[in-house]
């Protein structure tokens, strides 16, 4: 099928004055038919100078830049995006990413299927830097939906929302994103569970359609964003899909099994043992430890 739809690219941007300039670029520079791109830029309460950076784009045609007062989530950011505009395919991209030229157009020829309905590109880290430890779980083969491979169905749980395109006629069947969901981690699940459900058969992951995540941070730090997602918004999640307990991780939160591997004795071995060949796994380990730490001080409640 010879289909090229319109398109919306819809970028949240939250203190990302380092890097949103580079993205913005890329975006700008795709081999696409530039009549048919809008560019949806929205300033989610940034504090730094990312919004004097977008208001420098305001000359292009294709960008348009809206403002949210306060900081609101990327659930608000994302849903103002989509109500903005009214092109067939959305794309979403995080503000702290990269693309090539053919980014839109890798997503789209997969998008021509008729069953399928949403893309997920893959991420790497920027050409020419060094990995650091996290950097070597994130980007890791055997992580997420890399270990499918290219055009392969996935499932809710590998679909994330950073480097996306769905098309519109989706949120005709499915509501928005959840704007109750406002702290880090679990708001694309939550719309990919629903998305899922409707189109069983309709999401793939793109080698493809790649871009490169500028966001360098230590395996501590993210480990911290996943203790308070474990926090906040994993309780809330297995409320409302129970039936999804086993693939949200909750069996590990209070069971004996999970007692017995996600302790503070095993937790240190690892720790101390996480330069090992094996990193991958243990960087693993406590990445979901994080996660159950953060669940199970709310079970105790």
């Amino acid at each position: 099928m010879n289909w090229s739809p319109t398109v919306d690219i819809v970028v949240p941007c939250y203190n990302v004055d380092h890097i949103v300039a580079q993205c913005i670029d890329s975006l700008l520079q795709q081999s696409y038919d530039k009549n048919t791109i809008a560019i949806y830029l929205v300033n989610d309460g940034s504090t730094d100078t990312t919004g004097e950076i977008l208001d420098s784009f305001a000359h292009h045609k294709q960008v348009h830049i809206i403002l949210l007062e306060s900081n609101s989530g990327l659930s608000t950011a994302r849903n103002t995006g989509i109500k903005a505009g009214e092109g067939e395919v959305i794309f979403f991209l995080d503000s702290d990413r990269t693309v090539q030229p053919n980014w839109i157009s890798e997503h789209i020829n997969i998008l021509r299927n008729n069953d399928v309905v949403g893309v997920l590109g893959d991420s790497q880290l920027p050409h020419g830097n060094i990995p650091t430890e996290l950097d070597s779980y994130l980007y890791d083969p055997r992580r997420g939906a890399r270990r499918f491979g290219e055009g392969t169905p996935i499932r809710f749980s590998y679909f994330l929302l950073n480097n996306t395109s769905l098309k519109r006629s989706v949120f005709d069947v499915i509501e928005f994103f959840d704007e109750n969901i406002m702290s880090y981690g679990g708001e694309d699940t939550e719309l990919a569970i629903r998305l899922w459900e409707a189109y069983p058969d309709g999401l793939r992951f793109s080698f493809s359609a790649t871009c490169e995540h500028h966001h360098p941070r230590e395996l501590n730090d993210y480990c911290n964003l996943m203790y308070g997602y474990g926090k906040t918004n994993l309780p809330s999640l297995l409320k409302q899909f129970p039936q999804y307990n086993t693939e949200l991780g909750g069996q590990w939160i209070k069971s004996i099994k999970g007692y017995l591997l996600f302790n503070p004795i095993v937790r240190f071995w690892v720790a101390k043992t996480r330069h090992f060949r094996n990193s991958f796994w243990l960087s693993r380990y406590l990445v979901i430890d994080a996660v159950i730490r953060g669940a199970r001080t709310v079970s105790r409640q």
